[in-house]
């Protein structure tokens, strides 16, 4: 059995499975798990996999990948490489090493695998969701292996989620020469995002992750300045007052702002299956897990808001390496991850 779940890891892991990858990598894995029933969803070129039965349980995966970046890695990034007892691939935390290990479970499966949650996020699990209560079919339990876990497998467990927005800022000025007196766009505009930095709520998470401004002139400050920020927050009230502090420190200037909203936060209080997932990981690692509420908004948000009374956790690998350079994970704690859904499975029959 070890040996079987060994090769068929090995089989996903080395497909280069990037957002609206081409049709050929699902039939190749309809192929390989020699599935006879089962409904292909293709829309606007993004390609979505349904293997649905009449269980009250859904399992919700993606198999796009983060693009590996221009830093080399050990080997090639999108090709499994084993490593001094790990498996090193591009996607393996996130999330195509916690698909191999429930995929690897008996073929009565239920679940959908979709292609575009790092991506726009539009056409898959939220499309799929929407088709689903289109043909109203229940469901009370969505699940996932998004990288929940810090130090052993399953000793963190994820029942709500952050919510996110992404603001784009332009700070307009004008242009000098550097040897004389005068104000630096440059200067001035992060002066002010250290000033907002610095009032953000408690837990909530401001990040900057693009900078870019001028014409690359050596004696020269440039006269626009863009800025792209990535705001993570945990209640309503905290992205309000955000964007009013934002609002209030720009508009005095010739400045502007958009702002991209990808997710709300949500929180599944009401989650009856809580306490079979934490006996199946005591049973397995003699730990008690924890929840978590960090992370950032995977698909399954989808699932919470648009069915009601559902329960959604989600239960994973180590995540020190997601999306970083030589993504990789031990091969035992994918086979741990195997046991304990196995387990908990078993659980529900």
């Amino acid at each position: 059995m070890l040996f079987n779940f060994y090769k068929f890891l090995l089989f996903f892991l080395n497909k280069k499975t990037l957002s609206y990858c081409k049709e050929i990598i699902f039939v190749e894995i309809i192929k390989y798990l020699k599935l006879n029933k089962f409904e292909i969803i293709k829309i606007r070129k993004l390609i979505n996999l349904l293997i649905i039965n009449k269980k009250k349980e859904i399992f919700i995966g993606h198999i796009d990948v983060v693009d590996s970046g221009y830093i080399s890695w050990i080997k090639k990034n999108f090709f499994c490489v084993c490593y001094k007892k790990k498996i090193i691939c591009r996607g393996i935390v996130d999330m195509k090493g916690g698909i191999c290990s429930f995929l690897f479970l008996s073929k009565n499966k239920n679940f959908i695998l979709t292609n575009d949650e790092e991506n726009l996020s539009i056409y898959g699990t939220q499309y799929i969701v929407n088709v689903l209560i289109y043909r109203k079919t229940k469901y009370f339990l969505f699940y996932s292996c998004e990288p929940t876990s810090n130090n052993q497998v399953g000793d963190n467990i994820r029942i709500s989620r952050r919510g996110s927005y992404n603001f784009n800022l332009i700070f307009m000025g004008k242009q000098k020469h550097c040897a004389y007196l005068g104000k630096n766009i440059i200067n001035y505009s992060i002066q002010k995002l250290i000033k907002i930095n610095k009032n953000i709520f408690y837990n909530d998470i401001f990040e900057i992750n693009n900078i870019f401004s001028g014409n690359g002139v050596n004696n020269t400050t440039p006269n626009i300045f863009y800025v792209k920020i990535n705001y993570r927050f945990f209640h309503y009230k905290s992205i309000i007052l955000f964007k009013k502090k934002i609002f209030q420190s720009l508009k005095k200037n010739k400045n502007y702002f958009k702002w991209v909203f990808s997710g709300i936060p949500f929180i599944c209080y009401k989650n009856f299956y809580l306490k079979l997932i934490f006996n199946s990981v005591n049973y397995i690692q003699n730990i008690f897990p924890k929840i978590n509420f960090l992370g950032g908004t995977s698909d399954l948000r989808y699932c919470y808001y648009f069915y009601n009374n559902s329960n959604c956790f989600e239960i994973g690998l180590l995540n020190k390496t997601i999306h970083k350079i030589n993504e990789n994970s031990d091969f035992d704690n994918l086979y741990i991850l195997y046991l304990i859904i196995k387990k908990f499975k078993n659980g529900i029959r």
